[in-house]
């Protein structure tokens, strides 16, 4: 009988990265992403659930997986294993302070307009409903 071998999440989510050349940036995962911008994948076998990727290849470094994994550079689908640490909610807070200013949670605009079609849309549907707008070519500024 045929059996299935089947890879670990780790290995799944490698092949399914873009690493640069230069090895100290965010090496940014190319597979679906959830509704808050991070990378999803199913885990291993002992952990069947969904589980973001960042957590997978944190884990798989050596990060205590009892802990809140997060990222240094503050991008949601990097899985650069340097830019992963162990935190906590005030270590999250602190570093976006550090690199946005403390009025980071200041309202923003819920809109974005298509740059293609001229549509706007809230944002959380905004990449949903104008996906089709980035397969085709950008109009043409006559």
């Amino acid at each position: 009988m045929f059996k299935r071998t089947r890879e670990s999440a780790y290995d799944r989510v490698m092949k399914r990265t873009k690493i640069p050349k230069d090895k100290s940036q965010c090496w940014l995962w190319t597979g679906p992403v959830n509704n808050a911008g991070y990378g999803m994948i199913r885990g291993d076998d002992g952990y069947p659930k969904m589980t973001t990727v960042h957590r997978v290849v944190g884990i798989h470094k050596g990060l205590s997986h009892r802990k809140e994994i997060q990222h240094t550079c503050l991008t949601k689908h990097c899985v650069n294993p340097d830019h992963l640490v162990n935190g906590n909610a005030q270590s999250r807070h602190d570093r976006i302070v550090d690199k946005h200013g403390p009025n980071f949670h200041a309202p923003k605009n819920p809109y974005k307009t298509c740059e293609h079609c001229g549509e706007t849309s809230y944002i959380v549907w905004f990449s949903r409903k104008h996906g089709d707008c980035y397969t085709v070519k950008p109009k043409s500024k006559a």
